[in-house]
Order: structure tokens, then C-alpha cells, then sequence
């Protein structure tokens, strides 16, 4: 993934160090709100939704996004969707294991050695079969990526939310249902794991499961609202920048929140916060005046979270390999220096103490 990054603005407004137009308004970047759940849909999940089969494969979301286990992560009626901001990847929870870990002990759990008929697949990673309908909504829909191995062979199971019997077998994120009174491109459809996950663990905490007004509040639990450096002065308000993974855009005169790779607080990964420099009091201009060891506090739904400056750089415009996913929890503060010239990006990192 090749990223530039954007040059700051001078007096007159002039953009420097772009090499490439930015693209950053995409269809992904823009949040959907759902009326039918009162919750919304964005950035990072709203891509993987879409690219990945959208409502028939997850449902509608039933949570806003929180942090859990560590990461990001929203549930919807099928699927728990999870950003892993230290690989810079979405994936589909494995709700599939925890099912069949409730499930009744069935034959259908035992291991096979080998395929039983010609149609039929084998998997040695998990050692169970795949054939008939399921083999082909498996490979027509995602396969590997969106729903895992299979964890079981087909079996007749009693659904928990209707009380009938259906066909169905589980993998590693969902469990497949046969319908045969829908019609035929609606028989095989996923069960509701996103729901019977949430009802039976509680996981996931008041506020997200409340429904929002608009999708104004997609991710409001868990990105930064404002960054702080109080011994310098720095206060500034973050907001999200433009969704491309092409190009940074950085909203003229405010701090931004770089969507495609950005970690959140309280989560692994890299949270990346640009600012321009350029006018008196203007967002970063007091960031030349940082030391190791200042604190940083981000501000996220309405409580503070404190870091500790761990090292301060500066870099030439191509050196990109700051806003790259960090294995542990990072904050990286990028402006532009000397202010006048703007040849250089002053790099600030911190971790949290």
C-alpha cells in the first residue's frame, strides 16, 4: 500500500508535498445509518461489509463499535466484525467456535479422515468436509476469509430462535442453515450468532448497545475527540480525516484522525493524528517545543487517556513508515517543519502510561 503523505498549508492555503490527487471521499468513508436497528455502519467495517456480501452474510448491526479483547470490534445480527489496527486488517470473530463449543455433543463434531463422495472437499486443517449447497454458498460468498473452516459435517439441529429443525454445520465464524420453505437463493442463509453471542455473554457495554439519532455517532465510543500536551500548549480538537488508502487528507486548520490505519485508544496498533502548522496558536505550531517524557492526553468519549512522549523524530516527506500499523499501542503526531519552508515532518510518538 503506497500512502503520501500531505504537505501543510502556508499563509496563502497552498498544499505542498502531494504528488497525487487525493481520493479520500469514498463510498466507504461515508457512515450509513440503520433505521431497522437504530445503528450505524463505517471506515474500516462499512469496506469489509460491503466488499464481503453486505446485509445477506452479517445482518444488520446491533452494536456501535467498542473496544473488545483489546481491538475494535461490532456486532451484527450474523457476525462480529474486528479491527486489528496492529495488521491493518479486518476480520469476521470466530462466533462459529463458540457455538459449536455450546452446541449438543453430536457425531457431526468427530473428525474425518477424507472426502466421502466426489463433490465433496476435505479440509486437513480441520479435518471435516464441505459439499452439496453449503460447498457452493461457501465458495460463492467469501469462503475462507469470511466464513473459516468447517468445524463440523451437516447435522439436523434445533434452532434456538424459531424452535424448528434445519440442516445446518458450523465454521470457524458462522453456522450455515438450510431453509427449504425460503426460496432457493434464500435457503441457505447464516444463523443469527451476532445476537445469540451478545444475549448470552453480555458483552458488550450499555452504551453500545444503545441506539444513536444518526450516523453522525459511528465509532463515537472509541475514536479521540481532542489531543492535549499541556506543558507546550497543544490542545487541539481531532476529527476523522477522508477514508482512501491512497492518499491523506487533513482537514484545513483542524487535527484529523487517519481512518485507513489508524488504531484507537485503548487498542493495539498506531493512532495517527496529523495537524497543520503555519498560523499563530494553529493546531501543531507549539509540537517543535516537545520533549520525551511530556504527557499527551487523547480525549475519548468524554474521558481522558494519558501517554508519555517515547521519542521524537524528523523525517523527510517519503519516510510513510511512521503512519505503518506498530504492534503495541502508539500515538504518532505528525506536523510539518520549519514552518515556512515545510520540507520536513516532525514526528511525535507516545505510549500510554
Amino acid at each position: 500500500m503506497q500512502r503520501r503523505l500531505i504537505g501543510c498549508f502556508v499563509l496563502l492555503g497552498l498544499l505542498l508535498g502531494l504528488s497525487m490527487p487525493a481520493a479520500a471521499n469514498t463510498k466507504a468513508g461515508t457512515a450509513v445509518f440503520f433505521n431497522e436497528t437504530g445503528h450505524t455502519l463505517a471506515y474500516n467495517f462499512r469496506l469489509f461489509w460491503d466488499s464481503k456480501g453486505g446485509l445477506p452474510i452479517f445482518g444488520y448491526p446491533i452494536s456501535e463499535v467498542f473496544i473488545e479483547n483489546g481491538r475494535p470490534a461490532q456486532y451484527f445480527e450474523r457476525a462480529r466484525l474486528e479491527w486489528h489496527a496492529n495488521l491493518g486488517i479486518v476480520q469476521a470473530g470466530h462466533l462459529g467456535r463458540w457455538a459449536a463449543e455450546r452446541s449438543p455433543a453430536n457425531a457431526a463434531f468427530d473428525p474425518r479422515s477424507g472426502a466421502a463422495y466426489p463433490n465433496q472437499i476435505y479440509f486437513p486443517e480441520s479435518r471435516h468436509t464441505l459439499g452439496g449447497l453449503f460447498r457452493q454458498y461457501w465458495e460463492s460468498n467469501g469462503g475462507l476469509a469470511v466464513f473459516g473452516y468447517p468445524l463440523s459435517e451437516e447435522f439436523l439441529e434445533v434452532n434456538q430462535q424459531d424452535g424448528k429443525t434445519y440442516t445446518v454445520q458450523y465454521f470457524e465464524r458462522t453456522r450455515f442453515e438450510y431453509h427449504p420453505e425460503l426460496p432457493a437463493k434464500y435457503q441457505v442463509s447464516l444463523g443469527h450468532l451476532g445476537r445469540q453471542y451478545l444475549d448470552a455473554t453480555r458483552a458488550a457495554p450499555d452504551s453500545a448497545l444503545a441506539r444513536v439519532k444518526s450516523a453522525d455517532s459511528a465509532w463515537g465510543i472509541v475514536r479521540p475527540t481532542r489531543v492535549r500536551m499541556p506543558r507546550i500548549g497543544v490542545s487541539a480538537e481531532v476529527v476523522e480525516a477522508g477514508f482512501s488508502f491512497g492518499a491523506w487528507d487533513v482537514p484545513r486548520y483542524t487535527a484529523a484522525h487517519y481512518w485507513p490505519i489508524a488504531a484507537f485508544p485503548g487498542s493495539a496498533g498506531n493512532i495517527v493524528i496529523a495537524g497543520h502548522v503555519g498560523y499563530r496558536d494553529i493546531i501543531f505550531n507549539y509540537l517543535p517545543k516537545a520533549r520525551l517524557g511530556d504527557e499527551l492526553f487523547l480525549t475519548v468519549n468524554g474521558a481522558e487517556r494519558r501517554y508519555v512522549v517515547s521519542e521524537i523524530m524528523t523525517l523527510l516527506p517519503a519516510d510513510t513508515w511512521v503512519m505503518d500499523p506498530t504492534t503495541d499501542e502508539t500515538v504518532t503526531l505528525i506536523t510539518c517543519v520549519p514552518i515556512g519552508t515545510y520540507t520536513h515532518r516532525l514526528i511525535v510518538r507516545a505510549k500510554p502510561q
